[in-house]
């Protein structure tokens, strides 16, 4: 499972607070990416309000990236850079970064920039630091007598050494550094830094492909092989898969990646051992009529029902046509509004809105349809009658026929 690095709150720049927004954690997928846009909806040229709601293990960013003007794409980018560091290429980030600031300080430079960011988040998987175990200037400045890093102690006595204000060295060597306490550790920069590429603020266009699964064998199993396949495959895609990581069905292999235009779908299937039910259900995808429309409506579907197996959400593909999604509604107001164009002319609705409970109209339309209001619009069946679960329409089929 990838490190979580920020947890985001997505809406329209307008309406902040609207029923159409999406959570979303980062770094995200491709894919996961494009499903937060399809729950916030904004229309062209509308702008995207983002707050950042958790930082996990970077709280320390928090000041500096709240004064940033930075878009989701470029969030992303630092994320999945700050998410692929190890314990180690962590500590030498935050001490890279609190140089940094200071530097700042020192010569009113100025905020701290994502360039910063992320050059700082690359260079931090580079040799440009030291990284010493020392929690205090007096670890530090015995960490420096006892390696020979002070020439002036040459030769001198272990009873003497011992009485060497060691908190005394340390801090004349930090200061003299530049170097920062990270916890128990202290980092020094002794190389220039790396420059990061740069990254555009729009999102990248959709993925060309509708799942993509990378596989490994289990850690245990110390071997780094890794094949990846996109879904859905062929059958003899699937045994060349197997064959390259010289495996015997599924056992033993792992998920190390997965992306799909249904990001949750890999949380209702057991993979990879469900790996050919899975591709079935990618197969299904591909096959549905006007994927663009239909796709969305599926999603919503399956949240609604809460679906937890492939075998109902290939059903589902199978009867989208009983359905209706309107992606315009997000909340009752919108429903009541919508209402009331269908029912009169626009003037006199702008006449009529602020004399009507939108609210309350509108819930009331939506229990009187049998609606509900999922992440990605309104949806109700097409016949207006209530919704039930695949598991339900079963059970009320098997009735009628007894």
């Amino acid at each position: 499972m990838a490190k979580k690095v920020f947890a985001v709150y997505l809406a329209k720049e307008d309406v902040p607070n609207s029923e159409a927004y999406a959570t979303l954690e980062l770094p995200a997928s491709p894919w996961e990416l494009w499903d937060a846009m399809e729950k916030v909806r904004p229309k062209d040229g509308e702008a995207l309000y983002m707050e950042i709601d958790d930082y996990y293990a970077f709280e320390y960013l928090a000041p500096h990236l709240e004064e940033l003007d930075i878009s989701l794409n470029e969030l992303n980018d630092l994320a999945a850079r700050l998410a692929t560091l190890d314990e180690v290429q962590g500590i030498a980030f935050e001490g890279l970064f609190s140089m940094e600031v200071q530097k700042k300080v020192n010569t009113n430079g100025g905020v701290i920039t994502l360039q910063d960011l992320r050059d700082l988040a690359v260079s931090a998987k580079t040799d440009c630091y030291h990284v010493v175990e020392a929690a205090d200037d007096a670890q530090l400045g015995r960490f420096y007598s006892e390696n020979e890093f002070v020439p002036e102690l040459d030769g001198i006595s272990d009873k003497v050494f011992e009485m060497l204000d060691f908190a005394g060295i340390g801090r004349m060597m930090r200061c003299s550094e530049n170097g920062v306490f990270v916890g128990s550790l202290y980092v020094l920069q002794d190389g220039e830094l790396t420059t990061a590429p740069p990254c555009a603020k729009d999102l990248p266009e959709k993925p060309g492909y509708l799942f993509r699964l990378t596989l490994g064998l289990h850690p245990d199993i110390g071997d780094d092989r890794t094949v990846t396949l996109i879904l859905p495959a062929a059958e003899a895609e699937l045994l060349d898969a197997q064959a390259q990581l010289g495996a015997e069905g599924w056992e033993g292999v792992a998920v190390i990646n997965y992306d799909g235009i249904i990001p949750y779908a890999a949380e209702f299937t057991d993979l990879p051992m469900e790996l050919e039910e899975f591709n079935a259900l990618a197969a299904a995808v591909r096959d549905m009529p006007s994927p663009e429309k239909q796709l969305p409506k599926l999603k919503a579907l399956l949240k609604q029902f809460e679906v937890q197996d492939i075998a109902t959400a290939i059903s589902l593909t199978e009867c989208l046509d009983d359905y209706v999604l309107t992606p315009e509604i997000s909340s009752p107001q919108e429903t009541a509004i919508d209402q009331l164009h269908f029912m009169t002319d626009d003037h006199s609705v702008e006449l009529l809105i602020s004399h009507v409970n939108l609210y309350a109209y509108g819930c009331d339309l939506i229990r009187e349809d049998n609606a509900v209001l999922s992440p990605y619009g309104l949806l109700h069946r097409a016949d207006y009658q209530p919704m039930l679960s695949p598991m339900q329409e079963t059970q009320k089929m098997e009735m009628k026929m007894k």
